[in-house]
């Protein structure tokens, strides 16, 4: 009886481990897959998140005269962005500086966002809810504004518009990274895994 009872347990424990085979299987297999560095693509720099900071980077880098030659990727976690303009103004805004306006127009950009709308700046009160203290700016004589307000999806339709004619950059959308592996070595490349199984490697990695 001693003895149907221990095969029986031992058929129950080898089907257990039967089942439990493929995901030990599948762990090494992505262990081995993420130290196999023939399958990495090599890029010069990874903009690990894109958004507005980073593809407006992405674009500032591809216009670089030193460095328009090098191969960038651009690892966007949102699907393909698509802009449409609407009637209503969208409440999700930033407001941009003077130096941030020369930036997207040395790029290209500021033109997409004056072609369909933006606000200026002239004067801005900053007051205390407790006190009557209160702080003003403005430009002298009003000749000048002080920022630029926009309308986020406008920004990123206008950086993401110059970012589609540039060669030199990949953007991969929907990117999730499951794993970054920075070297302690000087000179020695970053790696970084996808969750889509993609591996690449880079000098310069911006995160």
């Amino acid at each position: 009886m001693a003895a149907i009872v221990e095969a029986r347990t031992l058929s129950s424990s080898l089907k257990i481990l039967s089942k439990k085979c493929p995901v030990i299987s599948f762990v090494c297999s992505k262990r081995l897959r993420h130290d196999d560095s023939s399958a990495e693509q090599s890029y010069d720099i990874v903009i690990a998140g894109g958004g507005m900071v980073g593809t407006t980077l992405a674009c500032a880098l591809a216009n670089n005269r030193r460095l328009e030659s090098k191969k960038i990727l651009l690892l966007e976690a949102s699907n393909k962005f698509s802009y449409t303009p609407q009637e209503k103004y969208s409440n999700r805004v930033v407001a941009l500086n003077k130096n941030t306006r020369i930036l997207l127009s040395s790029i290209g950009a500021w033109k997409h966002i004056e072609s369909v709308r933006h606000t200026p700046v002239r004067k801005m009160q900053v007051w205390d809810a407790c006190s009557d203290a209160m702080i003003t700016f403005n430009e002298d004589h009003l000749e000048d504004d002080l920022a630029y307000i926009v309308e986020n999806d406008l920004l990123l339709h206008a950086v993401d518009t110059i970012l589609s004619g540039k060669n030199s950059v990949k953007v991969i959308n929907n990117a999730k990274i499951d794993d970054i592996i920075l070297s302690n070595t000087t000179g020695a490349d970053s790696r970084l895994h996808l969750e889509s199984g993609e591996s690449f490697r880079t000098k310069l990695l911006v995160s």
